[in-house]
């Protein structure tokens, strides 16, 4: 977009700005706490750069192991080098979150010049893809999964590029995205063989075929990738699969056609209209609860975007990929039974949708030129929407999901080993949400160290109420859930408590009630 008149560098500059700020404001507050994945991603990461080795001890490893569960590489790695320079808290463990988020909205809006060569249509997908809840919520989160949508995104836009000249290198570029986002997020593992197979479809077919001849340079970088899984996946039997076997559609070994019934039910849950317009998901961690997925507003340009794609699969080779892509995105997500629909698992979809959107934008834009009362309506309607939905996030969701985010455990872990000064044992409750890894990322002992001593190291010890009353000794702390009996013997220290709000989106219903987070005593 060379020699772009002063308006519209003005009208980019004022929207990116808007959305820099929106996505790193309050990332320590909104949400607030710190979940325990994001403690244990941030503790890994800080331990990686300072060490060279996670909590295990594991040197640079290439996927780290959790509670439970193995987390991806691509976040912890970018996380990693802002803990060289900034101090371990909430807010710099989302900080790679919001760029990650930032660079989805500069890919989304580059490709939509890419397709339309529209300004005005390129400004619109600009500022969806930085309103969109979908978006906005898991790049206020320091979980993996933003790290594969910003990939994606990527890799689209590079697809973009390379269509329009059978460019040899943006289609290398487009591989080594998706070959990267393998590595991401779990679906994505999933993912890469469908958006190669919906290359092929898209490329091989005799039109595109005479034209796009170097469409197989992306391809090679996706091999390296797999090839990597498949090494790690050997030399670690088990280890990308086994929380599958517990989450995936077939947990109970059901027949074939309650196997397929139940993916077809998942599948379509993901299209419908609760889940993206009007409920979203359930999970306060994943969506705000203020709406869907989406919003409402912006609908029109995605379905009407869809649309266009699809009218045009025949001809353009980008629509038969974008159509594909959206068509397999749901299916990983599609397969499991735990959560659903759960937007972390389906957020592949996002990339695809707000592609369609800059058809749609260009579309709407185009015909509404000479219909300015009805443009300013539908304007109306976004701002009006996406401002209740910011002043919802920033203002009254933080009330609602204290005890969504594990909030106070890590501050009142600190203050109990304080008052400890290393004179005495510090006792947490196995009832707390995995303490030990806020006790690692708010006090960060040495990983060697941990891998040697464990908990140990820093004078602390999980243990269940009842072991803590007869473990106990005089001065020891103990740091407890609200429900956990105070221990015989043992004085409450202090109480963390906040305020949480009424449950309700409601902009007129204000957070009212006090409720207790973590109590702290002292034998």
């Amino acid at each position: 977009m060379s020699a772009v008149p002063l308006p519209w560098c003005l009208a980019f500059g004022g929207v990116a700005a808007l959305l820099v700020v929106l996505h790193v404001s309050a990332l320590g507050t909104s949400p607030p706490g710190l979940y325990n994945d994001e403690a244990s991603i941030g503790y890994n990461a800080w331990a990686i750069a300072h060490y060279g080795v996670d909590e295990h001890g594991a040197h640079l490893p290439l996927f780290f192991e959790a509670f439970g569960e193995y987390k991806n590489p691509v976040y912890i790695y970018a996380l990693a080098p802002f803990t060289w320079v900034l101090p371990l808290t909430p807010s710099v463990v989302r900080l790679p979150a919001a760029l990650f988020g930032l660079a989805f909205c500069g890919a989304a809006a580059m490709l939509a010049w890419h397709v339309t060569r529209s300004r005005l249509a390129t400004l619109l997908t600009l500022a969806t893809a930085g309103i969109t809840p979908w978006a906005v919520q898991e790049s206020r989160l320091g979980f993996e999964v933003i790290s594969m949508v910003a990939l994606l995104m990527l890799a689209l836009w590079f697809l973009a590029r390379a269509v329009e000249d059978d460019s040899g290198t943006w289609f290398y570029w487009a591989g080594v995205a998706l070959g990267v986002s393998v590595f991401s997020y779990t679906t994505a593992r999933v993912f890469g063989v469908a958006i190669a197979v919906a290359m092929g479809f898209a490329f091989l077919v005799p039109s595109a075929a005479r034209r796009l001849r170097r469409w197989w340079y992306a391809l090679p970088p996706l091999v390296v990738a797999y090839v990597a899984l498949a090494w790690y996946g050997i030399s670690h039997p088990g280890t990308l699969t086994a929380r599958y076997g517990a989450i995936g559609i077939g947990y109970d070994n059901p027949g074939i056609v309650t196997l397929v019934g139940r993916f077809a039910g998942n599948y379509a849950t993901y299209w419908g209209f609760p889940f993206l317009v009007t409920h979203g998901d359930a999970n306060p961690r994943h969506n705000t609860q203020f709406g869907g997925m989406l919003l409402a507003a912006t609908l029109p340009a995605i379905v009407l975007g869809a649309a266009i794609c699809l009218r045009r699969i025949r001809s353009d080779p980008l629509c038969r990929v974008l159509v594909l892509g959206a068509l397999f995105a749901p299916a990983p997500a599609a397969v499991t039974a735990e959560g659903t629909p759960h937007s972390l698992r389906a957020v592949l979809m996002l990339p695809f949708l707000l592609a369609f959107s800059a058809y749609g934008w260009q579309a709407i834009a185009e015909a509404l030129r000479s219909r300015r009362v009805v443009a300013a309506a539908l304007g109306a309607a976004v701002l009006v929407e996406s401002g209740g939905y910011f002043y919802d996030m920033f203002v009254q969701y933080p009330g609602r999901v204290v005890a969504w985010f594990d909030t106070g455990e890590g501050p009142s872990i600190v203050r109990a080993a304080q008052i400890a000064a290393g004179q005495h044992e510090v006792f947490l409750s196995s009832t707390l949400d995995a303490p030990y890894v806020q006790a690692l990322f708010y006090l960060k002992p040495d990983p060697n160290a941990y891998v040697r001593d464990g908990l140990e190291t820093l004078h602390m010890r999980v243990e269940s109420v009842d072991a803590i009353g007869v473990d106990a000794t005089h001065g020891d702390l103990m740091v407890l859930s609200p429900s956990d009996p105070i221990p015989s013997g043992a004085q409450v220290l202090f109480v963390d408590q906040a305020t949480v709000g009424t449950g309700s989106p409601d902009v007129t219903r204000p957070p009212a009630q006090q409720v207790s987070l973590v109590v702290v005593a002292q034998r």
